[in-house]
C-alpha cells in the first residue's frame, strides 16, 4: 500500500496561482521526475509555504496524499535558495529557460535522476558565474545526451570527415555535424566552436565554471543548438525569446 505521507528532495520548476489563496507547484525530483502538487494557503503573506515553493530553489518537501489527482504540500525546508540568482534579472531569465526546457522535454512522473542532478549543477553555474550563456549551453548539450539525442560532434555525419579547420552545420535531421561539402544550410559553426561544444558536453563542472569564450563562438553555439533543440522538442521556448530581448536591450 502506498504511504499517505512522504518526503522528496526536489527543484521547484514554477508555480501558478490557484483559487484564492493556493498555488499549484511544478517540481522535479530524482525519485519521481516532474510532478505538480497543491500548496494550500501559499499565497498568504504569513504562510510558511510561501518561500518554499519559489522557482529555482532546491527543497525538501513533505507531502500528504490528496483525495484527487494532486497531492498536498504540507511543509518542508529550503536546501539551497541560490540567492545570487534571485537578485539578478539576467540570471532569473536563464534559470527560467532551464526550467522551461525541463518542462518541455520530459513527461509527468518519469524518474530521470540524471536530469535532477543536471538541474542542480546548472543552477549552481547560474548562481556563481556571470557566464550565463555557457550555463545554458552546458544544460542544453547534457539534456540532449540524457534524452538520447546528443549530436555527434567528432566528425561529419555525411562524409565522416574529421573535425579540422572548417565550418559545419549542426543538423538535427542527421543527428550531428555536416561539413560545408555535405550541406550549405545555416547557421554554421567553426571547428573551434565544435571543440568547445565537445568540452561542455563532457568536462567536469568545476573546470567549466572557469571557462571564458568569445562572443562569436558563443553566438555560433547558441544559434546551432537552438535549431537542434526546436527540432527535437517541437516547441519554441518562450523564455529564450525573453533572453533574446534582454540581450538586444
Amino acid at each position: 500500500m502506498e504511504e499517505r505521507n512522504y518526503r522528496l528532495q526536489a527543484v521547484i520548476l514554477h508555480n501558478r496561482d490557484y483559487k484564492e489563496n493556493d498555488k499549484l507547484v511544478s517540481f522535479f525530483s530524482s525519485e519521481r521526475g516532474k510532478e505538480t502538487a497543491l500548496a494550500k494557503g501559499a499565497r498568504k503573506p504569513n504562510s510558511s509555504l510561501r518561500s518554499l515553493v519559489q522557482p529555482f530553489c532546491e527543497v525538501e518537501i513533505d507531502f500528504a496524499k490528496g483525495r484527487g489527482s494532486l497531492d498536498i504540500i504540507t511543509q518542508g525546508q529550503l536546501s539551497n535558495a541560490y540567492l545570487n540568482l534571485h537578485n539578478d534579472l539576467d540570471k532569473i531569465a536563464y534559470a527560467t529557460y532551464i526550467m522551461e526546457l525541463t518542462d518541455l522535454a520530459l513527461p509527468e512522473k518519469k524518474a530521470v535522476p540524471a536530469v535532477f542532478y543536471l538541474l542542480l549543477a546548472t543552477l549552481t553555474m547560474i548562481d556563481l558565474s556571470d557566464e550565463l550563456f555557457l550555463a545554458a549551453r552546458f544544460f542544453e548539450l547534457r539534456l540532449l545526451a540524457v534524452l538520447g539525442v546528443a549530436p555527434i560532434l567528432n566528425c561529419c555525419s555525411g562524409c565522416r570527415r574529421s573535425i579540422a579547420e572548417s565550418t559545419f552545420y549542426l543538423s538535427p535531421y542527421r543527428g550531428g555535424l555536416l561539413c560545408a561539402s555535405c550541406s550549405a544550410e545555416q547557421p554554421r559553426v567553426s571547428a573551434g566552436t565544435v571543440r568547445m561544444m565537445q568540452y561542455l558536453a563532457t568536462a567536469d563542472l568545476k573546470k567549466i565554471l572557469n571557462l571564458k569564450i568569445n562572443n562569436q563562438m558563443g553566438h555560433e553555439m547558441e544559434q546551432a543548438l537552438e535549431v537542434y533543440l526546436n527540432y527535437y522538442l517541437e516547441k519554441v521556448s518562450q523564455a529564450k525569446r525573453f533572453i533574446n530581448q534582454l540581450e538586444k536591450g
